[in-house]
């Protein structure tokens, strides 16, 4: 029996009823049966909808010189894909939103993509499956070539956990952005998710509004070494509790840490050590702001990051910050933003942080007048704004907290 003859005999089920969409760009198609009828007839594109299905059972066979297979069944009621769908398919290279919105969809056949090895991008496949609850672990198994994860399980509020080996075997990725964007339901990531990946350059929003997420394991990050930016990786996670001091250890190019544990409304403190082996950062912008619980930020959070221009709303509406400690900026010289840092930070109390030189205190504020050691810092806006049982508050240049 051939793979089309195969292929033709295992049916994508679809909820019955009217005006059915079945398919999004009929021009992938090489044949369509529906209820008993042929529907491609020639030339056929876009959509194809059916005024009435009532057999659940549609058979559809793909052309065999196919390379993109984006968006065919986007936004699609279909509810459960055959394992050899795309088994005539073997020079497919783009996926990209091809299950995208396709909210009745429930599982994922393993073998789903085992005879794509040209595939390179899964951007957006699933995106928005809503019903979707796991994902076969070897679902990438045969996809070598990948380089690109970028939505692809984005918005599927019901999946409650990842497969540990699920990116395995894709040596190439480069950008897992957003690529579990708002899954709820998401309560843990496996360890070694990341392990064989060492090409990625970006975790940016990867598990961001994943309000289920209670931990973080240690070495998720271990052998991603040519990471540059882990901008909103997990924006959101309002159940995050914690978060290991040897996350970020083994990512020694990341240049940006914007928004990373932005709203993450439950995390109760920093580890000292978490930015330590991170020389090249030069952002740390809205990193911590909305952290609700936080009370104490340690002495030497950034010491390890000289570079750094930018520490932007850093810690904004963290009211339940106590204090500051003097030396946290101590080692960062070349910021030139230091806007909104800790605006809404209503409960510090004490000293504002400032560098000694030469047995004078200088506070943030007042680096403008040490050229010789600091840059001068250029925007600075409601830095300390409503911060108003600081010791220094009234010192303070009006600019710097209004």
């Amino acid at each position: 029996m051939s793979v089309n003859s195969f292929t033709k005999h295992e049916p994508l089920i679809f909820k019955t009823g009217s005006n059915i969409k079945l398919i999004h760009r009929a021009e992938f198609c090489k044949s369509i049966i529906a209820d008993g009828k042929e529907l491609i007839t020639g030339n056929e594109s876009g959509e194809i909808r059916v005024p009435e299905l009532k057999d659940e059972k549609v058979y559809i066979t793909f052309k065999d010189d196919v390379t993109d297979l984006s968006y065919a069944f986007f936004d699609c009621t279909v509810t459960s894909i055959p394992e050899n769908l795309f088994a005539n398919c073997p020079k497919a290279t783009d996926f990209s939103g091809t299950f995208n919105g396709c909210t009745a969809l429930i599982e994922i056949p393993e073998q789903l993509f085992a005879n794509n090895p040209e595939v390179t991008s899964f951007y957006d496949t699933f995106y928005g499956c809503r019903a979707l609850i796991s994902i076969p672990e070897n679902l990438f198994a045969k996809n070598p070539n990948v380089t690109d994860f970028t939505y692809t399980f984005s918005f599927c509020k019901s999946l409650k956990y990842i497969q540990k080996n699920l990116f395995a075997n894709n040596p190439k990725v480069t950008i897992f952005q957003r690529t579990f964007w708002k899954c709820s339901a998401l309560k843990s990531i496996p360890e070694n998710l990341f392990a064989n990946n060492p090409k990625v350059t970006t975790f940016q929003g990867t598990f961001s509004a994943c309000d289920a997420l209670a931990a973080i394991p240690e070495n998720l990050f271990a052998n991603n070494p040519e990471v540059t930016d882990f901008i909103h990786t997990f924006y959101g996670c309002s159940a995050l509790t914690a978060i290991p001091e040897n996350l970020f250890a083994n990512n020694p190019a990341v240049t940006t840490f914007d928004g990373t544990f932005s709203g993450c409304k439950a995390l109760t403190e920093i580890p000292e050590n978490l930015f330590a082996n991170n020389p090249e950062v030069i952002s740390f912008n809205a990193t911590f702001i909305i952290c609700l619980a936080l009370t104490a930020i340690p002495n030497n959070l950034f010491a390890n990051n000289p570079k750094v221009t930018d520490f932007s709303e850093t810690f904004e509406g963290c009211w339940a910050l106590k204090s500051i400690p003097s030396s946290l900026f101590d080692n960062n010289r070349k910021v030139t933003s230091f806007s909104e840092t800790f605006r809404g930070c209503t409960s510090l109390t004490g000293e504002s942080p400032y560098t000694m030189i030469e047995d004078q205190k200088v506070h943030l504020y007042e680096r403008v007048n040490y050229p010789d050691h600091f840059t001068e810092p250029i925007v600075f806006w409601d830095c300390f704004y409503d911060s108003t049982d600081m010791r220094d508050y009234i010192q303070a240049p009006d600019d710097w907290k209004e």
